[in-house]
């Protein structure tokens, strides 16, 4: 069970998905909490270049109007930019893990912007990276204070996969949140469905897109007053997710986000489920309201089999890129070398799919992936 203070921060990053003017609150919670110097969150739409989000912490005034002079630089301190787009979702990542600090002063951002506040180790966890948006929280490290500990590492973690999904309906949300006065009335602006249930799936309000498409029952269907969703790799995953949902949020972890389907003509979608009883209030909507579950269209192919295999065993994004790898035989060296982190982050995701899989040496891995038709 998580302590009190972790689930406040858990629950503000959802109320922060409702009140956007809560961002900066949420943020310098992590900061404190972890013992960071600063700390900022930035979510550029693709398709405008305009920031989505953009909350910090900590930031001297000075250093912040001279932050967005050095986008390029940035990029370079982390190896370029093939290897800053291999960052692994949800997975904190060290500077030091990837680039040697040796190479640091000769780099602008470095010498202009970070080594001045006493800046001399960086986490940053990408939370989005595709053709909608580029997310990113990045937290900063005095020098007095470091090293960056192992169980910080797990604790931020923890927190994420819930600011991963805070930024993916974010985005869904396209700042209607700011401009409308309730939650349901946010949802009706939006161009995506978005379904606010009860505990047993009960369907309580559906925006326009999403009422269209629960009238051709594709791909989400009312079933006698009952969300139902008619297919999915992995079946029970939408109630499951609703169920936790009800529980304490930070429990939730990655259920609910990203559940794979598709429409009839075989366009694929994905679900997300947001927790909304403990915010009901706030949001505006039922106190019977339990979660909002948002129908987005991907943009890309249909899903593949590691998504099912992902939600199967509850495998994080970073755990299920290991497990691809481990399936076509890289040793951890290899691995850890393709997805620039070190050997023992390796070595950690390694024993967590051994523990979730039930698995117990990596021939196993490999003959389970074999049994399941993983492609990678």
């Amino acid at each position: 069970m998580l302590d009190a203070s972790l689930n406040d921060i858990i629950g503000a990053i959802y109320d922060a998905v409702i009140d956007p003017t809560g961002w900066n609150a949420v943020i310098n919670e992590i900061r404190e909490r972890y013992n960071f110097q600063i700390a900022m969150l930035s979510v550029i739409q693709l398709a405008t270049g305009a920031p989505l989000i953009y909350a910090s912490s900590n930031v001297p005034e000075e250093y912040e109007r001279r932050v967005d002079l050095y986008g390029e630089d940035v990029v370079e301190l982390w190896g370029g930019p093939e290897r800053m787009a291999s960052l692994m979702l949800e997975e904190p990542i060290l500077t030091t893990d990837v680039v040697d600090h040796a190479t640091w002063p000769a780099n602008r951002f470095y010498r202009e912007w970070a080594a001045p506040q006493g800046l001399e180790e960086q986490v940053v966890i990408a939370l989005s990276w595709d053709q909608t948006a580029i997310a990113n929280l990045a937290l900063g490290r005095h020098y007095s204070k470091l090293p960056v500990t192992e169980d910080e590492m797990a604790a931020l973690r923890i927190i994420a996969p819930h600011l991963r999904r805070a930024v993916l309906i974010s985005n869904l949300l396209n700042g209607a949140t700011s401009r409308a006065d309730t939650f349901e009335a946010a949802l009706s602006a939006m161009a995506s469905g978005a379904v606010i249930v009860d505990h047993d799936m009960g369907i309580l309000h559906a925006n326009a897109v999403a009422r269209r498409m629960l009238d051709a029952s594709d791909p989400i269907e009312d079933a006698a007053g009952r969300l139902r969703l008619p297919v999915e790799l992995v079946p029970g995953q939408l109630e499951a997710a609703v169920r936790a949902a009800a529980e304490t949020e930070s429990e939730m972890g990655r259920r609910g986000m990203g559940i794979p389907t598709r429409r009839r003509d075989g366009v694929p979608l994905v679900i997300h489920v947001m927790p909304l009883e403990h915010r009901s209030e706030r949001s505006g909507v039922s106190l019977s309201a339990v979660a909002a579950v948002f129908v987005s269209e991907t943009g890309a192919r249909s899903p593949l089999p590691i998504d099912a295999v992902s939600m199967l065993f509850d495998l994080t994004p970073a755990e299920a890129r290991v497990f691809e790898l481990i399936a076509i035989g890289r040793s951890i060296k290899q691995i850890a070398e393709e997805l620039f982190v070190a050997q023992t982050t390796v070595k950690t995701h390694l024993a967590s799919l051994y523990s979730k899989t039930d698995r117990h040496r990596r021939a196993d891995l490999v003959r389970l992936a074999s049994e399941l038709g993983v492609r990678t």
